[in-house]
């Protein structure tokens, strides 16, 4: 790789709080009990910088529960050249108010990446709290763009970039976005800086252990689910001995027990995972982990072979128990397939999560009682329903746009609002589909045979404490419709 040193630049890294808001997947009762996770995007820019050569500091204010000024007092204690945030589309006016507040407070100059980045580049650069942006994978562009800033060098010759010349868009400015980098190879690129961060004061609803982390063994994938950004993305799978290096450094290091794998299929090459697997087993990591995949991706000797290893759970991807739509949403499976997969998982001993989607092209109360009936049927340990909602650069969105011919997610980050983003093919109202969401968590996981298997593994007073506080506030929010979530700004 050919990126530029920047020794000795102090860069801050900030990842803000954030609360549900609308036109995001999760229910808001859902989401504020999920748990919290590391910033994994901006654990690996951390990494990039500091192989790099600069001096990093890493808040978490999420996770610490910072305030503002808690937050503002560390970047001034540390007198930072830069400061970067991670964006992503449906948190922007969130992450975007603490944006415009630290940059009111410290004048630091403010550098942004992530997904969305590529996507609405300039219409991010119109406001003028943002001053740079990495447009796609950072390991080059960003230590490329800082050294370019310190060296007063033309940014037009960086690669992967955004930046405004002539002033504010609103004042006649321009944004340049420049072309993308080379792709990069994936086990070239540095482990997260998970030294910067308590990883302590992580977890998930569903942990039991800490340390707590997440982890990511590939980028982009194959398939072409029209809901998610994944498949417009080259499948780039990290090497089993990479892969594992980092693991053992997650456990001698970080005292890291348990973790989630956050690839979007981490099992799409069997042999990887069989090798991983054993890699796991040769050192001797002593780790409690789960992983996200598909049913057509599992096969018995990659069950096996992974519970060996210490998986204790596994998302499937579901989303309907309805045939045709699982062919609209282009899911390559069936249902015989989901079932049986589902079975030889807990069969094996591993515990099964699966996702749900409702809120689809052509649903209706009918096929989401179907849904519904499948979760419960199948007997999975945990289950998850989302609200659709089409995302940027996927091909449900581009249905939508089709079907209204309004681009949602630009409008919004031109300028807030809000709108609800239609649901393409659908006639379900959002209070119709978010009833039904409610409904469905209902049903799943307070029928007596789950609330006794749920209560069966509690493992302390305030754990028994959130599940009953979660469970009332869906009791108590299932007749509201639709989401109470709004514009709430976190800052």
């Amino acid at each position: 790789m050919n990126a530029r040193r920047v020794d000795g630049l102090r860069v801050a890294l900030v990842y803000p709080p954030y609360g549900p808001v609308k036109n995001e997947p999760g229910i808001k009762t859902v989401k504020e009990n999920y748990g919290i996770f590391p910033s994994l995007s901006l654990l690996y820019v951390a990494g990039i910088l500091e192989r790099a050569g600069a001096e990093v500091l890493f808040i978490d204010a999420h996770a610490e529960g910072l305030s503002l000024d808690e937050t503002v007092a560390r970047l001034q204690a540390f007198g930072p050249s830069y400061i970067g945030y991670t964006i992503t589309t449906y948190l922007f006016f969130q992450t975007l108010d603490w944006i415009k507040a630290i940059k009111a407070r410290t004048g630091t100059p403010t550098i942004v990446g992530g997904v969305h980045l590529s996507i609405y580049p300039r219409e991010t650069l119109t406001h003028e709290a943002i001053d740079y942006a990495v447009t796609g994978e950072a390991e080059l562009s960003l230590p490329n763009l800082l050294h370019a800033l310190e060296n007063r060098r033309d940014l037009r010759d960086v690669k992967g970039i955004a930046f405004r010349v002539g002033g504010s868009t609103q004042e006649g400015g321009e944004v340049v976005v420049t072309p993308t980098e080379k792709t990069i190879d994936v086990d070239d690129v540095p482990f997260p800086a998970r030294r910067l961060i308590d990883n302590s004061l992580y977890y998930s609803f569903i942990s039991k252990y800490k340390n707590f982390t997440c982890f990511i063994t590939s980028r982009g994938c194959p398939y072409k689910c029209i809901f998610c950004e994944q498949g417009s993305k080259a499948f780039r799978a990290r090497s089993p001995k990479n892969v594992v290096d980092e693991l053992e450094l997650c456990v001698n290091e970080f005292g890291i027990r348990e973790l989630d794998f956050f690839d979007s299929s981490f099992t799409i090459r069997k042999d990887r995972v069989i090798e991983i697997c054993e890699e796991i087993n040769r050192r001797k990591l002593d780790i409690v982990w789960a992983a996200r995949t598909r049913v057509d991706c599992i096969t018995k000797d990659v069950l096996s072979a992974m519970r060996r290893a210490g998986c204790a759970r596994i998302y499937y991807g579901v989303e309907s128990g309805n045939r045709e739509i699982l062919k609209v949403l282009k899911k390559s499976t069936s249902l015989e397939l989901v079932k049986r997969v589902v079975r030889e998982t807990r069969e094996e001993g591993i515990d099964t999560f699966g996702y749900f989607m409702l809120g689809n092209p052509y649903e209706t109360p009918a096929t989401i009682r179907q849904t519904i009936r499948l979760a419960i049927d199948m007997d999975l340990d945990y289950a998850q329903f989302s609200k659709v909602t089409p995302m940027p650069a996927t091909e449900m969105y581009t249905m939508m746009l089709e079907e209204t011919g309004r681009d949602y997610w630009r409008e919004f980050v031109l300028n807030p609002h809000d709108e609800l983003v239609p649901r393409p093919r659908c006639t379900m109202t959002d209070a119709e589909i978010q009833r039904w969401t409610r409904i469905a968590y209902l049903r799943f996981y307070y029928r007596p045979e789950m609330i006794k298997r749920q209560l069966s593994r509690v493992k302390s007073v305030d754990e028994l404490r959130r599940s009953a506080e979660t469970a009332w506030q869906m009791i108590k929010n299932v007749e509201l419709g639709e989401d109470s979530a709004g514009m709430e700004v976190v800052g």
